[in-house]
């Protein structure tokens, strides 16, 4: 999976955020015009927005965000996919109050760097200690849902997302979100190593 850039495109064809990873990324000019007529065309004919287009090099990934399309260019991949559909949650999380309160004001989403990057791996040797230690003790207080995840990092010490997620039968975003909460309750912490995402107890 290689990723050229991310997009945040307004329904009526502005380009609120535009971050590229490699040179050959398409203009933010040329990729809001395109995707927001070709929304139009798609909504009128099948009555639904496109979720992926795939042109030459680039595979175009989509995702609606209240007024807002969360747009990926990459090569074409199930993981390209999957971690987009993440980057969504993330910004509707982060977004939340100003989404439903948009009044067609263009919004500087600058501080959603950090998102990216991290979703994306471009965030190499970044790392975040736990602050609470993971043992028997913590892991009577971690509420049900998170249960079997902390009993896995447990056992392992140190786990990918991609690997969790195999461990314990469960999509990519949802292994994603769980092992995010528990990072943010502090028994976790978090580093990057040859594009992935890690999770690890002291």
């Amino acid at each position: 999976m290689r990723i050229h850039a991310v997009y945040v495109i307004v329904d009526d064809g502005r380009c609120a955020y535009f971050k590229a990873f490699s040179e050959i990324a398409p203009s933010s000019h040329l990729v809001s015009a395109m995707l927001t007529a070709m929304q139009v065309f798609v909504k009128e004919v099948v009555g639904s927005n496109f979720s992926e287009i795939t042109a030459g090099p680039f595979s175009f990934i989509s995702e609606q965000a209240g007024p807002f399309s969360i747009v990926v260019v990459g090569t074409k991949s199930q993981e390209a996919s999957e971690k987009s559909k993440y980057l969504v949650l993330r910004f509707i999380r982060k977004y939340k109050t100003m989404i439903e309160n948009w009044k067609g004001e263009l919004i500087d989403f600058v501080d959603f760097d950090e998102d990216v990057n991290e979703v994306f791996g471009m965030t190499e040797g970044l790392r975040v200690d736990p602050k609470i230690p993971l043992d028997a003790i913590a892991l009577l207080q971690i509420k049900e849902s998170l249960q079997p995840i902390a009993r896995r990092i447990l056992a392992r010490y140190e786990i990918s997302i991609e690997d969790m997620a195999k461990d314990l039968d469960l999509t990519f975003i949802v292994t994603a979100n769980l092992l995010n909460e528990l990072f943010e309750l502090g028994y976790i912490g978090r580093f990057r190593r040859d594009d992935k995402t890690f999770y690890f107890i002291k």
